[in-house]
């Protein structure tokens, strides 16, 4: 594939979305350059596109990853079987006893989340370790801060498939970012055909708060 329509991937993928004059504005391409890569990821199955009325004027398409386009990108799946394999089988035989699946399931990938946590937290601020655990599992982070405070846009979960289904899988990476910001994080999910994006969001107060303490410490 090249460069240019993989790039255009990205930015559709990280914007939930775009049309093409917002791709040309982006990669500082004709318009007519970036609707003969369209076509081609098009022809090629991994975007389509939907209208968008306006009140007056033509309609504009709105162009978004299909699952194939989502699948394209490299998802580190892996990781997250061994370490799993690892505390199941290391759970005592007590700790199974009159437990669901679900409740052992939950446990586990909490334990992982706070490992996690523990590792990337080493010589790090607690945004910076959650940021470089997202970053290093492949998750394309985006982090932004204002007055507001703080939020994290993950636009490719490796998970998307199965948290479609069933977000327990989550359970992982909620463990790890609350282990490092907090309980007042707030974590949104939208994972549908047409969207692959998790939010996590701390207030100012709160943020101030996590950055005071490490200064204490």
């Amino acid at each position: 594939m090249s460069v240019s329509r993989d790039n255009i991937l990205t930015i559709i993928r990280q914007n939930n979305g775009v049309n093409v004059d917002e791709l040309a504005k982006e990669m500082q391409l004709a318009p007519a350059t970036v609707r003969r890569h369209l076509d081609i990821l098009e022809r090629d199955g991994l975007v389509n596109h939907s209208e968008v009325r306006k009140p007056t004027g033509r309609p504009q398409y709105s162009f978004h990853l299909t699952e194939k386009g989502h699948d394209s990108v490299p998802k580190d799946y892996s990781r997250l079987l061994n370490e799993l394999v690892s505390e199941i089988k290391n759970l005592p035989a007590a700790d199974m006893a009159s437990r669901s699946g679900d409740d052992v399931l939950r446990a586990s990938l909490s334990r992982i989340g706070e490992k996690r946590a523990a590792e990337y937290l080493q010589g790090r601020r607690p945004v910076e370790a959650v940021t470089a655990a997202f970053e290093d599992g492949g998750y394309d982070p985006i982090v932004e801060t204002d007055n507001d405070g703080l939020k994290i846009r993950v636009t490719n979960c490796p998970y998307r498939r199965a948290s479609i289904d069933d977000d327990i899988i989550c359970t992982v990476d909620r463990s790890m970012v609350n282990s490092l910001l907090g309980n007042d994080v707030e974590h949104s999910v939208e994972m549908s055909p047409e969207a692959n994006e998790c939010v996590y969001i701390l207030g100012a107060k709160q943020l101030v708060q996590i950055d005071s303490e490490v200064l204490s410490s």
